[in-house]
């Protein structure tokens, strides 16, 4: 193995296990497709994954954008946030997802209905945006 796996279980309607199947789960899977990452987030019905080369995986229910693949389609297999690279750290929302760059820039997408993305907006976005100041 090379190591970085990940597990998942439990409520899987959206796809939120990333396991290619929509069934709940009370016990771990391990999640194929996925190696060398180094940390994962948990929104309430989608899932992160950032890998050791700094790319971003998500998968789940996608109603608002928050899988960042520009689409609205769920998933329940792991798909790359678009545009994304050199990031060292993720964060998922109730329908929002977040990513530290390595130069300290952030971005987010998926639900703004508050203005959680902090791009001076309340749409929505299917990819990742710039935080602005």
């Amino acid at each position: 193995s090379s190591g970085g796996t990940v597990w998942s279980w439990g409520a899987n309607g959206s796809g939120q296990l990333g396991n290619g199947s929509n069934a709940d789960s009370a016990v771990p899977m391990e999640i194929p497709g996925l190696s060398g990452i180094a940390a994962v987030a948990a929104g309430e019905n989608h899932s992160l994954a950032l890998g050791g080369d700094g790319k971003v995986w998500a998968w789940g229910e996608n109603s608002s954008g928050q899988l960042g693949d520009g689409t609205t389609v769920n998933r329940n297999t792991p798909v790359q946030v678009a545009w994304l690279d050199n990031i060292v750290a993720i964060a998922a929302g109730k329908m929002h997802s977040m990513a530290l760059a390595r130069d300290g820039t952030v971005w987010t997408w998926g639900g703004n209905y508050h203005g959680q993305l902090g791009d001076g907006t309340e749409s929505n976005a299917s990819i990742p945006v710039q935080v602005t100041k």
